[in-house]
């Protein structure tokens, strides 16, 4: 599953993270750093994520649509079928991107995407980079999964199973496909606690130098990291079964690389053939009632995307705020 680096001389950064992972806190620190995130971005929403999201949403868009083209969605427990990324509906979506990276960051000197739909795409979004001869980098942001399932569960009301199945999906995938790149692993614990140490270890690891140096950044970085953006403190689960065991050590080998620099490519193997295992005993029936529910969710995902970027949506905002004022759900 190994993807060969691109000769390319741009440079991209790709943040990897599960949802709710800390990816967005460690992008907006890169923007302290200079780092192009693009202008087109994903606000926040009150109580989730307050500061914002830090996703190009053109790019967040097309990965959105990528998906419901492949009859899924962002929180699809299954694995990828075969050469999946070589199917034709996909074209227009990577056209797309092309034409958003070429019009925002073509004369960017270090720019940054993060979308955690990106972890289950990533060897379409390879291809994408190698045929605008960009080099990326990745970031891989690594949070507890029971944090992780935390926020879910109180955001989505998600079970820790579905949780621990898509954290590590994220993050095996992600992983297999990044390991011909230049790769750094961040503690989000630890990057909270530590920012500025841990955002110049990140720059000497990648070989990187950010347009701002970490230095000149750190009033940026102090006014925008508090303790607070970790909302959900880890809290170990005394609940055992394949998936937890499987997201437990996949846990534990991503931390290790967090100082060694890189995971055991032999361990990872191991974790992803555990994580087929898992997936071949499946039901028929289920696979086929998740694919054609992923499809229906991505297409409401896709229809929520546009209307909340619709100009009825943004002038209709002072109303739905007077009418929470009064009581009313909206």
């Amino acid at each position: 599953m190994n993807a060969e680096k691109p000769p390319g001389s741009k440079q991209a950064l790709v943040i990897i993270g599960m949802h709710r992972s800390g990816t967005s806190a460690t992008t907006g620190a890169l923007r302290c750093l200079g780092v192009d995130l693009g202008n087109r971005l994903y606000k926040g929403h009150e109580g989730i994520n307050d500061k914002g999201y830090f996703e190009h949403s053109d790019l967040a868009d097309a990965n959105d649509e990528a998906l419901s083209a492949l009859g899924s969605s962002w929180d699809d427990i299954l694995l990828r079928q075969e050469n999946w990324w070589k199917r034709e509906e996909l074209i227009p979506f990577a056209a797309r991107i092309r034409s958003h990276i070429r019009k925002d960051f073509a004369n960017s000197s270090i720019w940054a995407v993060k979308d955690p739909r990106v972890c289950r795409l990533l060897p379409w979004w390879l291809e994408i980079f190698d045929s605008e001869r960009i080099s990326p980098r990745f970031i891989f942001v690594i949070r507890s999964p029971h944090a992780v399932f935390r926020s879910l569960e109180r955001r989505d009301g998600f079970s820790m199973e579905k949780s621990f199945l898509l954290w590590s999906l994220h993050y095996l995938e992600a992983e297999q496909w990044s390991r011909n790149f230049p790769r750094a692993f961040v503690d989000f614990d630890r990057f909270i606690e530590h920012p500025a140490q841990e955002l110049a270890r990140v720059e000497e690891t990648l070989g990187i130098s950010f347009p701002i140096s970490v230095e000149n950044a750190a009033p940026c970085l102090n006014q925008f990291l508090s303790r607070d953006l970790r909302h959900h403190q880890e809290r170990e689960s005394p609940e055992s079964s394949p998936v937890l065991s499987l997201t437990h050590a996949l846990h534990q080998s991503l931390l290790g690389a967090v100082d060694s620099g890189q995971p055991d490519s032999l361990e990872m193997d191991a974790l992803w053939n555990k994580m087929e295992s898992i997936q071949s005993g499946f039901p028929r029936a289920l696979v086929e009632h998740i694919r054609s529910s992923g499809s229906i969710q991505g297409n409401l995902q896709i229809t929520m995307n546009r209307l909340m970027r619709s100009w009825s949506w943004y002038t209709g905002k002072p109303v739905r705020f007077l009418e929470r004022l009064a009581g009313r759900n909206v």
